[in-house]
């Protein structure tokens, strides 16, 4: 009796600690978000303005971003530029702000997605949210959570004057003012991608800076490569000229004298019939 008491202690101790150990990842995994900054704003109808999606890890590895960006009809969308070591399966535009973006070697600390330019259109109060979300670890969703912005727009009386309309895009702030980590390893793209030759393979290489939109964040480089070299497409012209070739190599006096010997047998299979017939 002692000891089937002492093996259902055993048994529940354990049941205990890996419930308890699934239920910390569990709440851990949970605290990972996307948001929108800054989240609240008072602007004037015709205002620009810049905002950033960015991913908090809370502490996680997370390895892809998923879900779509959903503007109110009080403001329009101007840009969307992609922040940068980022590789986008789906990149997210004006026309359609769904994005599903790849973090290159994962990260665990917090990491901007994109920043997306808008205008005040017309008075109220606009929404900005994201829906569909899924914040991925190493081969798991960790979060579907999000936080977007509200935001006060107010009219104003103007006096009517032509302008020119203008595109607004984040300031890049300049290296020397940015605290940078050390260059990722170079990675492979394409034979022919971007500014290289057919016969040379694009790189590309990252690095995390703060403060945000700093400059010189990704480098691309072209370099020599066999297989890019051995990969070029043979033209259509030389295939052509290749498959004449064999054929003059073959000759045409032998084409000729097979002509004539299928026109000899079928005379004399027609006289043979003949014979047979009388």
């Amino acid at each position: 009796m002692n000891k089937n008491k002492f093996k259902f202690l055993i048994v529940g101790l354990v049941i205990m600690s890996v419930i308890g150990i699934f239920s910390f990842g569990v709440v851990n995994a949970s605290n990972s978000l996307i948001f929108i900054s800054p989240n609240s704003l008072d602007k004037n109808v015709g205002d620009g303005f810049v905002l950033v999606a960015t991913v908090d890890t809370a502490g996680s590895k997370v390895c892809a971003v998923e879900g779509k960006l959903q503007l109110d009809s009080e403001l329009s969308c101007q840009n969307i530029v992609l922040g940068e070591g980022l590789m986008a399966q789906k990149s997210p535009s004006c026309a359609d702000p769904s994005f599903l973006l790849g973090i290159p070697n994962c990260t665990t600390v917090n990491k901007t997605l994109f920043t997306v330019a808008v205008k005040a259109e017309k008075k109220g109060t606009a929404e900005i949210v994201f829906s569909d979300v899924d914040v991925i670890g190493e081969g798991f969703s960790l979060s579907n959570t999000s936080v977007g912005g509200s935001y006060n727009l107010t009219s104003v009386a103007v006096t009517p004057a032509t302008y020119e309309e203008t595109t607004f895009v984040p300031e890049i702030v300049p290296a020397e003012n940015c605290v940078c980590e050390d260059w990722s390893e170079w990675q492979r793209i394409d034979c022919g991608a971007g500014e290289c030759e057919s016969t040379q393979l694009a790189q590309t290489r990252y690095r995390n800076c703060e403060p945000l939109n700093c400059e010189l964040t990704v480098e691309n480089r072209c370099i020599a490569d066999a297989y890019c070299a051995s990969a070029i497409p043979v033209e259509d012209g030389s295939q052509t000229a290749s498959l004449l070739d064999t054929l003059g190599s073959i000759g045409y006096g032998w084409l000729l004298g097979g002509l004539i010997l299928l026109i000899l047998i079928v005379i004399i299979t027609s006289r043979s019939m003949r014979k047979k017939r009388k």
